[in-house]
């Protein structure tokens, strides 16, 4: 009989644990990253082995399947929200304009509202994620354990928070700060560090939609869904609504109330609507490009901040050790580096494409250090997505196309159940 090698005796260990995790409150997946179709590349492991997937219906409509009972969905509600990081009160979850009874108006399109505005609570969820092979293993647990992280849900004091505050709407800017209203233009054409300006003006709570919060909603997505294909699992949005004659935004919708509650998504015949995911149209339109100055890549050397530091140099972050030797513009990548306490990271070779591997676009200039945007715009079809991040301008760059978002932070032990 042949020796094992390293790689079989890792693979082994890696199988045994899962078997032992799977009588335990453990969900997850794997991504078989040599596996080319969306679907099949997912396998779920742990309690949801034999879960039923959620289904958004295209023009309306969705079912949550086997998740239905899953506490970051149960609990995904929609609020007005506290520039502190405290609820003020919830919204009508099909019907934003209204309050939680249905009939008293809301503040939602309210530019005079003295809080941050709309945003949906994500719980926290402890995370374990890496690579095998050709495998990422990605795990979630309600409850601490050894190996897990709260990936995502810990704040620049280094503090483990209860959940984050996702933004409803794009940022958009209302005297002199950056807020998530009903209504308003999403901010463009600004620096890096002029949307800092206005995300800072919003509260000490506020910081940028970006880094491991977004790593994590993005696994959450792949797992509920069970595929990579996170356009055609949850709608294509405003992907392709570009129109140079809309001067000066091109095409990017202002921000509305969309109604059909946690999810509404539309197919591929449509690709210039807004749609939602978890109550936000942030997460589901890809329309605008999104900076997260927590995923720095400094001459190709990819770099992030776990808990929402903020330095545009990257010179403070983690280095994940993923080096990009040279340019790629519009490629799909297919394989992933596992950074634990952020998230995956693409790596090449690429052998994606809009429909298969990760099925999202890359791009990167190693020549620059470059702060990441995220989702795409309404000029790259399906080259835009979940995964989709771009690499490739330094920070001063400003545009019609980039904008920025609030995710906003409760303080320590503050949840939307907090008096």
């Amino acid at each position: 009989m042949s020796a094992w090698s390293e790689a079989d005796y890792v693979i082994s260990e890696v199988t045994s644990y899962i078997k032992e995790l799977m009588s335990e409150d453990i969900y997850g997946f794997i991504e078989h990253m040599g596996i080319a179709a969306p679907g099949s590349r997912i396998e779920y492991i742990g309690k949801n082995k034999d879960f039923t997937p959620l289904t958004v219906t295209m023009g309306g409509g969705y079912s949550l399947g086997d998740w239905a009972s899953f506490p970051q969905l149960v609990k995904n509600k929609p609020f007005m929200v506290n520039a502190n990081g405290y609820a003020d009160y919830q919204l009508y979850e099909t019907d934003y304009t209204k309050k939680a009874d249905g009939t008293t108006a809301s503040d939602v399109a309210n530019t005079s509202y003295a809080g941050a505005g709309a945003f949906s609570w994500l719980q926290k969820i402890y995370k374990m994620e890496y690579v095998v092979g050709t495998d990422r293993y990605v795990l979630f647990s309600q409850s601490p354990r050894d190996g897990f992280e709260p990936a995502g849900f810990v704040d620049p004091d280094g503090n483990e928070l209860e959940g984050i505050w996702i933004p409803m709407f794009y940022g958009s800017e209302v005297s002199t700060k950056l807020v998530s209203l009903s209504g308003t233009q999403p901010v463009y054409s600004k620096t890096t560090a002029q949307e800092k300006g206005l995300i800072d003006a919003a509260g000490a709570r506020a910081v940028f939609l970006g880094g491991a919060g977004v790593k994590t909603i993005s696994d959450l997505l792949i797992m509920w869904a069970k595929t990579t294909n996170t356009q055609a699992a949850y709608g294509y949005g405003n992907c392709a609504g570009y129109d140079a004659s809309l001067t000066p935004t091109m095409g990017v919708k202002a921000n509305a109330v969309v109604g059909g509650g946690q999810f509404y998504g539309t197919g591929s015949d449509d690709k210039k609507s807004l749609n939602k995911i978890l109550h936000s149209v942030v997460l589901g339109s890809w329309q605008q490009w999104q900076r997260d100055p927590y995923t720095i890549c400094v001459s190709g050397r990819m770099k992030v901040s776990k808990n929402y530091k903020y330095d545009v140099t990257g010179a403070t972050y983690e280095d994940t050790g993923v080096q990009y030797p040279e340019t790629a513009s519009g490629v799909y990548p297919n394989k992933f580096a596992s950074e634990k306490g952020y998230g995956d990271i693409p790596v090449p070779p690429y052998g994606g494409t809009s429909e298969t591997g990760g099925c999202d676009g890359f791009w990167v200039n190693p020549g620059i250090t470059a702060v990441a945007f995220r989702f795409g715009d309404c000029n790259y079809d399906v080259l835009c997505g979940f995964r989709a991040l771009f690499v490739n301008y330094a920070a001063a760059v400003a545009y019609w196309s980039i904008g920025a978002s609030l995710l906003l932070l409760p303080p320590a032990g503050v949840s939307p159940d907090t008096p």
